[in-house]
């Protein structure tokens, strides 16, 4: 997610970050390159930690770590704020801010995860740019900090991927072009540090506005990379009425139930419509298998998830445990869909700050207890819950 804080009403019906379009002239990964991911990735976002531009983020721990290796996820997304912890006149990173990231990505290689550090949302500084052309400030600061992190990392093994973005809010074809301007001197600068940089899988992110059409009219050409070690990521959470949407707005209601087995049949007008249900997912991820997966290019779900509705007013119950036996019905068939079709899938993990109780989070982030393990369950290949009554 772009802002970490969750915002009320306003968002569009349907929010997922669109799949790339493969350039006709793009020569192709080679299909050993999906070994870069795990196959099947079980995937955890450290979410709303080492990217918060605010205070109160509890940091992670040792403990944290091993839990999520041991809840069966096998890959950990990094989310991390660079230029919120850097020197604004000269760009450098903080000391301190580089020894923690590198902290927890020794921890979590030392668990047998597959990591990815990205530049999150980390202010808007680079997602929320004018793309209208390059700006020569912006592009010095991202080269600077990937050089930086680059150096930093170059000694770890290829089980640690880079992500240059997260969700880069570009609105047209023009703009997308500017992007993969970007994302060319991202590419050239990790590269030009050596060691294991040289071959290291880079991941670049699709243009935002969730319109998967509109990008793959958008993006025709791609940037180079000598060692043709290049990913895409995408994110999904469709539908914005059951996945995000936390008020009932005058063009539709929240929806609560997803799945068709886990309708209600009272609350009605809390269900999902099929036509954005298990059809709906196949239909969106089969696009990025075709376009990708089928030709050895590694594909990153880097977010998912819908949000966990306790404590809304009229959802107890029977339909409340309806809701969360959906939920986890939700993530099940988006990790085992993502997974059939070569796309690794990693939850989004919004950070509990101890309470064990957000809309997101599985992990209490103060202990490193694991608060729900129905949702680890489903997020890792096992059962979903069943709806209520069989």
């Amino acid at each position: 997610m772009t802002v970490r804080r969750r915002s009320a009403g306003g968002q569009p019906k349907f929010r997922m970050l669109p799949a790339l379009l493969l350039a006709a002239s793009l020569s192709l990964i080679p299909l050993s390159g999906r070994a870069q991911l795990a196959n099947p990735t079980y995937g955890w976002n450290l979410g709303n930690t080492l990217e918060a531009t605010w205070s109160g983020a509890v940091m992670p721990t040792q403990q944290l770590i091993n839990n999520v290796a041991a809840a069966g996820f096998n890959t950990i997304r990094i989310p991390c704020a660079w230029d919120h912890n850097a020197d604004p006149n000269t760009h450098v990173i903080n000391a301190s801010y580089m020894a923690t990231v590198t902290q927890v990505v020794k921890w979590a290689q030392a668990a047998n995860l597959t990591v990815i550090i990205n530049d999150h949302w980390d202010g808007g500084w680079f997602e929320n740019s004018n793309f209208n052309s390059l700006d020569t400030n912006v592009n010095a600061k991202l080269v600077s900090y990937w050089t930086q992190i680059a150096n930093n990392f170059k000694g770890y093994n290829s089980k640690l991927l880079f992500a240059v973005a997260n969700e880069p809010n570009v609105t047209s074809q023009a703009q997308t072009t500017v992007l993969l301007q970007y994302y060319q001197n991202f590419i050239n600068a990790v590269r030009a540090t050596g060691g294991n940089n040289s071959t290291r899988w880079l991941v670049l992110q699709g243009p935002g506005g969730g319109n998967i059409d509109n990008t793959n009219s958008w993006v025709t050409t791609l940037p180079s990379d000598p060692a043709k070690h290049l990913a895409f990521e995408v994110h999904y959470y469709a539908p914005y009425q059951f996945a995000l949407m936390n008020a009932d707005a005058s063009w539709g209601s929240m929806w609560y139930f997803w799945g068709k087995n886990y309708h209600s049949s009272s609350l009605t007008t809390r269900n999902a419509t099929s036509s954005t249900e298990e059809s709906y997912v196949t239909s969106e991820l089969q696009k990025m298998q075709s376009q990708f997966t089928s030709k050895g290019i590694p594909v990153l779900l880097g977010e998912f998830g819908a949000i966990r509705r306790t404590g809304t007013t009229g959802l107890t119950g029977t339909e409340l445990n309806r809701h969360l036996a959906s939920r986890t019905y939700f993530d099940k068939y988006v990790v085992s869909q993502a997974n059939s079709l070569g796309i690794r899938p990693v939850y989004w993990d919004d950070s509990d700050n101890g309470t064990g109780n957000n809309a997101f989070g599985i992990f209490n982030r103060s202990t490193g207890v694991l608060t729900r393990p129905d949702d680890a369950r489903a997020l890792t290949g096992g059962a979903a819950l069943p709806p209520p009554g069989g």
